[in-house]
């Protein structure tokens, strides 16, 4: 008697073909980068696995003169220089509307997607605006956070450095002979506090 087959066995059995998918990334950060590189998602991991695995191929469109992608396609090289333009316009000291405006009529006048930014400038303008706000805000809340961090851990210092000062007082007034009540009034150290300093350094209690 033949095993009767399941659906399991013909899902398995029968790979209908797809077609393959292809994955790219453009690069416009503000690290140096190579103008292409492979990226394989297995570099994130841990450790070293077979698991899984994606590649995918990354393009910088950062401006230059030597960039061969940017040379053979005119609205990458025209978006680059745009971002560039903004770029150079905020390290000078300008505010980041009047950097893009001044962007986007380097543009205009230069014949770099002309008709589109004389169409879409207002469109342009929102985006990027907000693109950019957006990471500086970000920026902005991880400098908080480590500002926030290093404060509390200058006030934990603090505190650390105070204890250990009350600790060698109260050692010392142990040694005098002095009343626990008188200890533990004068550094606000507990009672339990006291007497293991007491234990720790061989001292009657």
């Amino acid at each position: 008697m033949k095993p009767k087959r399941t659906y399991k066995d013909s899902l398995f059995r029968h790979i209908i073909p797809i077609p393959a998918p292809e994955f790219y990334v453009f690069y416009n950060g503000s690290q140096d980068e190579p103008d292409y590189q492979k990226l394989r998602l297995s570099d994130a991991f841990a450790h070293a696995t077979d698991t899984l695995e994606l590649a995918v191929d990354c393009y910088n469109i950062n401006y230059s003169t030597q960039n061969k992608l940017l040379d053979s396609c005119y609205e990458l090289r025209c978006y680059s220089i745009f971002v560039q333009k903004v770029r150079k316009g905020i390290q000078n000291g300008l505010e980041l509307r009047t950097a893009i405006r001044q962007a986007i009529t380097y543009c205009k006048t230069h014949d770099l997607m002309a008709d589109y930014f004389q169409k879409n400038e207002r469109e342009v303008f929102d985006m990027v605006n907000f693109k950019w706000d957006q990471k500086r805000a970000l920026e902005v809340a991880k400098e908080d956070v480590v500002a926030i961090g290093e404060a509390r851990g200058e006030a934990r210092g603090k505190l650390l450095g105070e204890r250990n000062a009350m600790m060698k007082v109260a050692l010392s007034l142990l040694k005098k002979g002095l009343p626990v009540s008188v200890i533990t009034d004068s550094t606000n150290l507990s009672l339990e506090e006291v007497r293991k300093i007491a234990k720790d350094n061989g001292l009657a209690f």
